[in-house]
């Protein structure tokens, strides 16, 4: 038995950030009902990449849910939502701010049918300001939060951040307020509802560069992959590639020099000399890691307490020895692509494992049991499908 077995979940999100979080709820146990659009279903199914003609992509954020293919703008539709709506424990959405309200099944709406419901809500800008009424997307939110201003490199301008973290943090904070607010309501038998927006989510993120302005008046932007804070702590270029390299404080600079054969010179004895001479530390430091292959000079600082890496490609990456023993890079047997590789769970706990081997619904795969569960009969069932609803 999964942590949350016996929790159901109503779940009417879609894309990215919305999914992300259903699914750590699917992966321990909840049942997760996914309400997926009747023509066409989660705007996900049509993203790539692709195999067998489906969404790797949908299968990614999806696995262990069940999907009920419905019409939520027509009477029948939302009385089948009000129906699962009487003995579920959480709501999820990710819409616009309004959208669900204006349907009809709204937070408002639905404590009336489960006053204990816990509604949890991510949209790009919340409900407050000129902004609300807006949809959001990854790249926009990085550029309006300051996170893509303070990326890239001086001489290029700021760059996105390659994966979608507009998204998968928003996601995880929604998840955090969901065991919250199920906390919550174990004590006091009160649901309440949960609002989470991408913008406020990055921007949360931003940590120094927010403080020296707001504090100091000091404004950090793009500069690279080189630390304002400590020095060394770079990428460097090496024979064959790159490496990440960060040396943290003054005795760790002496073991850096004596590993890699730098001159510990009066200069550079200090972190506040290092980052003052940062370009010509980094010359300095090339100079020396030219004779080496990445892997080379990742080895010559092992049993040291330096933090080094060489700089890995995907493919390297879903062969990491650390991330297989993590089980971070699964395989799921999906009954449309066959096997396929998918992002483990990150979150390990001793008395609860994650059930990662479910695969993702395909479109309406559980509508008739779902709605058998609920009571409808087989000629209600089919009356629903001929006018569309379902």
């Amino acid at each position: 038995m999964g942590f949350l077995d016996g929790v159901k979940v109503v779940d009417f999100t879609h894309a990215y950030a919305g999914p992300f979080c259903s699914l750590f709820l699917a992966d321990y146990g909840a049942e997760v009902i996914k309400i997926e659009r009747v023509d066409g279903g989660d705007q996900a199914r049509t993203w790539g990449p692709f195999k067998n003609d489906y969404s790797a992509y949908y299968a990614s954020f999806n696995r262990g849910k069940k999907s009920i293919a419905m019409d939520i703008k027509s009477k029948e539709g939302q009385k089948i939502i009000y129906d699962l709506i009487k003995d579920a424990d959480i709501v999820c959405s990710n819409f616009k701010a309004g959208t669900l309200e204006k349907y009809g099944v709204g937070y408002e709406q639905m404590k009336q049918v489960k006053p204990d419901i816990i509604y949890a809500t991510i949209s790009g800008f919340g409900t407050k300001g000129e902004l609300s009424k807006y949809p959001a997307y990854d790249n926009v939110i990085q550029a309006m939060s300051g996170i893509m201003d303070v990326n890239g490199f001086a001489d290029k301008g700021p760059t996105k951040i390659g994966p979608a973290i507009g998204d998968s943090y928003t996601g995880l904070l929604l998840l955090l307020g969901l065991m919250i607010a199920f906390h919550h309501r174990q004590k006091t038998g009160k649901g309440q509802q949960i609002d989470v927006t991408m913008l406020g989510a990055l921007f949360g993120l931003l940590e120094y560069p927010v403080l020296e302005y707001a504090n100091n008046g000091k404004v950090i932007s793009h500069s690279g992959n080189a630390s304002h804070y400590v020095a060394p702590s770079d990428v460097y270029q090496t024979k064959d590639d790159y490496i990440a390299i960060t040396v943290k404080d003054d005795s760790q600079w002496k073991t850096f020099c004596s590993i890699l054969g730098l001159p510990d010179t009066e200069e550079y004895a200090t972190n506040a000399q290092r980052l003052d001479n940062q370009a010509e530390l980094k010359i300095l430091i090339e100079e020396k890691l030219k004779d080496y292959t990445s892997k080379e000079a990742e080895a010559l600082f092992d049993g040291s307490s330096i933090a080094v890496s060489s700089v890995m490609g995907i493919a390297e990456s879903l062969e990491n020895p650390q991330l297989l023993a993590r089980d971070m890079v699964i395989e799921v047997e999906d009954p449309v692509m066959g096997p396929v590789k998918l992002v483990g769970n990150p979150i390990h706990l001793s008395e609860n494992k994650p059930v990662t081997n479910i695969p993702s619904p395909t479109l309406g795969e559980h509508t008739d049991a779902i709605l058998q569960q609920l009571g409808y009969t087989k000629e209600k069932i089919r009356a629903l499908k001929e006018a569309k609803v379902i």
